[in-house]
């Protein structure tokens, strides 16, 4: 307490002046920053791939520091001096990538010249006639469908739904090929939808539902010090940070703790971190507030210019302060040193433990999970209990018959747990090994102990599941937010003992190309019998913002299916052809 007191007696009769920066070792860097001088590459005439691909592209070139907007056909290349700028123009100039013949040029500029561009973009996009105030400014940025009642957002909702389903059936057509297309014979009716989209559901909860928020330190409007969110997109130029005092969806708890937060670093002498200029201190804070009302903060610092024994103090200090909240019971408060040029809490730099186990848990359909700072789980509780049990009746497991579970991109295990009782064993792959333990040590906590976890890509670890006894495998597949990867479903497609996978879809419309490629007609890379949609349900877990989860049921089709779709496809085309004359 008295150290914290101390600081903010400095702070009102005189706030001391920013560390020093230590000189740097790196000689080319230290007069890079003198000259004040971006050494840039401008690579332009880029094909049209993802930025995964164009990021391992030039990693392989021997490039790193990457900037590329999602509109751009161009991109930006840092390097630390003119003469390694040249070498890349040299490298890449002219060279071809995905038939694309590159253009590469020298384009440098100074950091007062970008951060002053930077500025100018972000008051450029002011709109002078907006007259929102700065709080409904945030709530448009974080909460977009704040402003509707909640059944009017249901029915927004629904249609993504609609699109998605609407769009395979589209993409369907596509595949014309004599030899296959009575595979998907199913898709050429006249229906706008390949399946039956049941009644949405929604959340039982709608405010302060959100158990996991990541709080940007910043400054405020009137260049306050503040923890909160960013009022727009950072790459539109926009680094106004705004209080969650008034955002509907963050919890009670994790405001307190913004607001404790903000006077924590008001007081401090360290500045916070200026995401344009890279400089300064204090970055991000992170809460975890479940429904057994533990609690998990997460306080991220640049240290570039802090000294160690500095840091060290400063993590006394944290400990100190919030030992001192009674309004606040911190389970555990874990700290993080991070020095890169990206935001945001980061799996690149190691997690230390100031108080605590570093863990805390959530409690779902009965069961008790082990969260730690990097765990993934649902944000919503209620909602999830919703999804889940939807999800266990679709799965539609037959008592009479030995069951398998395969739970893909398991994550720390929750769906498979869930189901656990219902089935004679559940089998969970995952490639985050950190997950796995954790999936583990939920199994244990739950005294469940017909599951079997492997550490691997779903690809190579369907050997396993291929080896299984049981007359029945039912596939749950619930992927991040991009879908999987191509060789995930043409593993799934190649098994042929899955005859029956529920998809979970946190973006429907970039699961799409993963729905095709379940349901095209066979071909070298999609092997085994295509899958066809049979129902589909809108299930919202994220009231006040325009996400939701679409659940589809795909069942594989069978060769005895083929006459039967064949005969239908022919008879709908026949149709078709007689209404057109």
């Amino acid at each position: 307490m008295l150290r914290f007191a101390r600081s903010i007696i400095d702070t009102v009769f005189g706030r001391k002046r920013p560390l020093e920066e230590e000189e740097e070792e790196n000689t080319l860097a230290k007069k890079q920053k003198l000259d004040n001088v971006l050494h840039r590459v401008r690579v332009s005439n880029l094909p049209q791939i993802d930025y995964a691909s164009l990021k391992k592209f030039l990693k392989a070139q021997g490039y790193t520091r990457l900037k590329k907007a999602p509109k751009w056909n161009y991109c930006f290349i840092t390097v630390n001096n003119e003469e390694e700028a040249m070498e890349c123009v040299k490298k890449l100039n002219g060279h071809t990538f995905k038939k694309n013949e590159l253009k590469a040029e020298y384009d440098p500029t100074s950091e007062v010249e970008y951060r002053e561009r930077f500025s100018k973009k972000n008051k450029e996009q002011a709109d002078p006639n907006d007259t929102r105030t700065s709080a409904e400014k945030l709530a448009d940025q974080v909460t977009p469908f704040w402003r509707l009642d909640y059944e009017q957002q249901l029915v927004k909702k629904n249609r993504h739904g609609v699109k998605a389903l609407a769009a395979l059936k589209k993409k369907l057509a596509g595949f014309c090929d004599d030899k296959t297309k009575h595979q998907i014979g199913w898709a050429r009716d006249r229906g706008m939808l390949p399946c039956e989209l049941l009644p949405v559901i929604g959340s039982p909860v709608l405010q302060n539902y959100r158990t996991k928020c990541e709080f940007t330190i910043g400054k405020n409007l009137n260049n306050e010090p503040t923890v909160g969110f960013l009022l727009g997109l950072y790459r539109e130029g926009i680094v106004a940070v705004l209080e969650p005092d008034e955002c509907l969806i963050v919890p009670e708890t994790a405001k307190k703790i913004a607001k404790y937060m903000t006077d924590y670093i008001n007081a401090s002498d360290l500045p916070v971190y200026d995401r344009v200029e890279k400089k300064g201190c204090w970055r991000t804070i992170m809460t975890k507030t479940p429904s057994t009302g533990e609690v998990l903060i997460l306080i991220q610092m640049c240290s570039t210019d802090v000294p160690p024994e500095r840091v060290q103090q400063e993590k006394a200090d944290l400990i100190e302060f919030w030992q001192e909240k009674s309004d606040i019971s911190v389970t555990t408060l874990l700290f993080q040193e991070w020095n890169g040029s990206s935001n945001g809490i980061t799996d690149k730099a190691p997690i230390e433990v100031l108080t605590g186990t570093g863990y805390i848990h959530e409690e779902l359909l009965g069961l008790r999970f082990r969260l730690s700072a990097h765990s993934f789980f649902q944000i919503n509780t209620p909602a999830t209990e919703i999804l889940y049990s939807k999800c266990a009746e679709w799965c539609n497991i037959d008592s009479s018959k030995k069951t398998t579970l395969l739970d893909l991109c398991c994550g720390t295990g929750t769906i498979g747990l869930t189901m656990a009782k219902s089935v004679d064993k559940v089998i969970g792959i995952e490639m985050v090994p950190e997950a796995i333990e954790d999936a583990k040590i939920n199994a244990q906590l739950n005294n469940i102990n017909n599951v079997t976890y492997y550490a691997s890509r779903v690809e190579k670890a369907m050997h396993h599941v291929k080896n299984e006894r049981n007359e029945e495998i039912v596939a749950v597949l619930d992927p991040p937010r991009n879908g999987v990867h191509p060789s995930v479903i043409g593993a799934i497609r190649e098994n042929s003992r899955i005859e029956r996978l529920i998809y979970i879809s946190c973006d429907s419309k970039q699961a799409v190309d993963n729905f095709t490629a379940l349901c095209r007609p066979q071909s070298n890379k999609y092997k085994g019998l295509p899958f066809k949609p049979s129902r589909a349900v809108t299930i919202d877990l994220f009231p006040q913002t325009e996400h939701c989860e679409l659940m589809v049921e795909f069942v594989r089709i069978k060769e005895e299916d083929y006459q039967e779709e064949e005969e239908n496809g022919k008879e709908q085309e026949e149709e078709n052809q007689g209404e057109q004359k």
